[in-house]
């Protein structure tokens, strides 16, 4: 993949080039060699790096794209789930500019700007270059959400496990524009779906350094990888492995379900729902989230809306004619079995639908758990309908097939939390905005199906009757109000 003479030349030119923080000649080792010369000379279109956690990667891949755009025309992204990961790679690049004439000389300050003040301060987002005869070669920095729109010749996607399939699609969106494009993936083997699909691809070249050979190149002294080895996730970090399903992330987060999980639930539109019936409604006001509504039965979940469209009137209009009023009061689905996430723009929603099939619920995730039991376990109603849903699954519950189901992978539990008296919680939603994870709109909606106990099926007209007698309104006389 790389030659004995590619590591020696990349070597060479680093050396030349580029000082250490001590102010000497920074000396590579092969592997961080290995990784400046496939980034600087863009050996193939589609890289993937692992390396042991300081190990030097980002240090030697901002010397790759630095060099590289102080000499061919054309611009890089650096591309990271926030602008603060993306700054990293930065002010390395920043921190290495005045090292030399070579790139010092073709670096296009800013009216008022000094080199010390960019040498102290380090705050650029985009930086150019003077290749001469108008060309110029270009670096900036962005978050995948704010790639929409933008566009590049590379591509650096720095912690790429942490970006999130949508807004990795995002990103490769940049490259759209120039069939001659260069995507690096790189970070640690966090369990993510895209960033372990490019690990198995073929056509990505992989770079792949563990701590055995950071200890060989003198990155690492067997005393330190012995300490971290009774460290959390050293398997991640140090050996370069994906974690196995299920297990903790770095911030003591462990998944509701696994991959697998969803995928044993996953079945074809065959399979038909029996029993109860509920649908759970989260809504969106457009942008990148969704609005939802979800369908339930006693055995199987359906996705039977997810849109963007802005008009929350008209998802009103649609639960209104899932529930369809039948004869003699009954309903297609009860407003009791209807639940609405009525904080925010869903408030509007549950206001219209209420007035017109009185009974449906609109809570808010942060709402205290449903009984004193549950008290005792949860912190909110939002981590009690999680647990329901991830029990449902696991005991047979059954998923019509949607890629959307995947979401509920992100969705994160713990518990030992300060404060909470050893209660479980739910990952926030601006928790995994965080992390570039968007919305989990789908999963969202299926929780809210478990707000209402479920039942088995029973007489329909026994339903109604109940209710009428649950609202005081049952005349035995008299009962469905006929005559």
């Amino acid at each position: 993949m790389v030659t004995k003479q590619e590591i020696k030349e990349a070597k060479e030119i680093v050396r030349q080039l580029y000082k250490n923080s001590e102010g000497k000649p920074f000396d590579l080792t092969d592997g961080q060699a290995a990784i400046f010369i496939i980034i600087y000379k863009r050996k193939y279109p589609r890289v993937h790096i692992q390396a042991a956690t300081r190990y030097g990667k980002s240090d030697t891949i901002a010397m790759a794209v630095l060099t590289r755009r102080a000499t061919f025309p054309g611009k890089t992204a650096i591309v990271a789930g926030n602008k603060d990961k993306a700054r990293i790679i930065m002010n390395y690049v920043i921190s290495h500019i005045f090292d030399n004439n070579y790139q010092k000389l073709k670096f296009v300050m800013e009216p008022g700007e000094t080199e010390e003040r960019i040498r102290r301060f380090k705050n650029k987002d985009r930086i150019n270059f003077d290749l001469g005869n108008g060309l110029l070669g270009e670096i900036f920095i962005t978050t995948a959400v704010g790639a929409l729109g933008l566009g590049a010749n590379d591509v650096i996607e720095d912690e790429s496990a942490l970006i999130s399939e949508q807004d990795h699609a995002l990103v490769m969106r940049m490259l759209g524009d120039n069939p001659d494009n260069f995507l690096c993936k790189v970070g640690n083997p966090w369990d993510s779906e895209h960033f372990r699909k490019s690990f198995e691809d073929p056509q990505y070249k992989k770079i792949i350094i563990d701590y055995t050979q950071g200890i060989k190149e003198g990155r690492f002294t067997p005393a330190y990888i012995d300490e971290m080895r009774k460290q959390p996730f050293f398997d991640v970090l140090y050996e370069c492995k994906f974690p196995k399903s299920g297990t903790m992330d770095e911030k003591g987060w462990v998944p509701l379900l696994t991959r697998e999980e969803i995928e044993r639930a996953m079945v074809d539109s065959s399979v038909e729902g029996f029993g109860v019936k509920k649908l759970g409604v989260d809504i969106a006001g457009g942008g990148r989230n969704f609005s939802v509504i979800v369908k339930r039965y006693t055995n199987i979940a359906k996705i039977v809306l997810r849109n963007q469209d802005p008009d929350t009137m008209n998802i009103a209009e649609v639960l209104i004619s899932l529930m369809e009023k039948k004869e003699r009061g009954k309903y297609d689905i009860y407003p009791r079995d209807v639940v609405i996430d009525k904080v925010g723009l869903g408030k509007g929603v549950y206001d219209i639908v209420n007035r017109e099939c009185p009974g449906v619920w609109g809570i808010s995730g942060a709402e205290e758990p449903t009984t004193l039991e549950e008290k005792e376990r949860f912190v909110n109603l939002r981590a009690e309908l999680f647990w329901k849903a991830r029990e449902w699954i696991l005991k047979g519950g059954k998923l019509e097939k949607n890629d959307a189901w995947y979401e509920l992978t992100k969705i994160k539990y713990r518990t030992k939390l300060q404060g909470t008296k050893g209660k479980m919680i739910i990952i926030s939603k601006e928790e995994l905005a965080k992390e570039g994870i968007p919305s989990p709109d789908v999963a969202d909606a299926f929780a809210m199906t478990f707000r209402t106990a479920d039942i088995p099926k029973v007489d329909e007209e026994e339903r109604e009757l109940q209710e009428m007698r649950e609202n005081g309104k049952f005349d035995p006389f008299n009962p469905f109000g006929e005559f």
